[in-house]
């Protein structure tokens, strides 16, 4: 049986981001030279790619079935999740987001009626201004009763806030999936939708994200800003370690914890000791 498990795309939002919040920190993960990390992935982290694999399971085996196909050509959304889960050494996940899809799926028994998929983990890409490669991995995609186009983005999130529909308005990643969602589906495309999963105590909700007119309008020249300012650097010769840093308290803690990089920034990029000194050590 199929797994659907893909990981990010090749040249996605991610990398414009960490450059947008610090120049510093996109040099850190792009220029300097490569360190083998066999750190074990965050909680959140490998519990939100568990759900995600649980529900792009979840998903093919109905589009099979929409398509005349044998469903069971895609792997049980729980065995997968327990098959994966033990490769990646993240099993002790395992049991919360097999419980949290479970829950999911009483949650919406009738998407397989109100939902004819188009794609899973699609990965789609463009152009911008027709030089800069821009790619993404689309969670779902689907064409509702009234055949207009929506594309769903699943956030799995130890705890659903309010606050969650103001600042997705905002996200970039989210906003290329809308651009590119656009140039692939044309006047069919209807919109965005975010797909919230708790975890723990499971809750959902979906959201139709609203619109926001002036960051589409701009967002091809938001990303040439970002990419030019990528090659201002590299072509200025600077070390790796001499890119321009924010230095700022809301940006090198953020709502996840610390930067990954911030002792490299305090101490430099040789600190044998880093985040083990004290004043005394200087």
């Amino acid at each position: 049986a199929q797994i659907l498990y893909t990981g990010p795309s090749p040249r996605g939002w991610h990398r414009l981001q960490q450059a947008a919040e610090c120049l510093q920190k996109y040099a850190w993960q792009y220029e300097a030279p490569k360190v083998e990390d066999n750190k074990p992935p965050s909680a959140a982290l490998a519990k939100g790619s568990l759900v995600h694999l649980a529900l792009a399971q979840h998903y093919a085996k109905i589009r099979a079935i929409q398509q005349g196909e044998d469903p069971e050509k895609w792997c049980d959304p729980i065995e997968a999740v327990e098959l994966i889960s033990k490769l990646e050494k993240t099993d002790r996940y395992a049991e919360d987001a097999i419980d949290t899809y479970e829950n999911y799926a009483a949650q919406y028994p009738n998407d397989a009626e109100e939902m004819k998929i188009l794609g899973i983990e699609e990965l789609v890409s463009t152009k911008i201004q027709g030089k800069y490669l821009l790619t993404g991995r689309m969670d779902l995609s689907y064409e509702d009763l009234g055949g207009r186009v929506w594309v769903m983005d699943h956030k799995t999130t130890s705890y659903l806030k309010s606050a969650h529909k103001q600042f997705y308005t905002i996200s970039g990643q989210l906003l290329g999936y809308s651009h590119m969602a656009r140039e692939k589906y044309g006047e069919r495309y209807a919109g965005f939708k975010v797909n919230l999963i708790q975890h723990g105590k499971p809750k959902y909700e979906r959201i139709t994200l609203p619109r926001s007119p002036n960051l589409e309008s701009r967002f091809e020249s938001i990303v040439v800003d970002i990419e030019e300012s990528i090659e201002r650097m590299q072509a200025s010769g600077r070390d790796f370690d001499d890119w321009p840093k924010a230095i700022n308290e809301l940006t090198c803690y953020h709502r996840y914890g610390a930067c990954k990089f911030i002792e490299q920034c305090r101490w430099g990029a040789g600190a044998k000791k880093a985040g083990n000194w004290t004043w005394s050590d200087q």
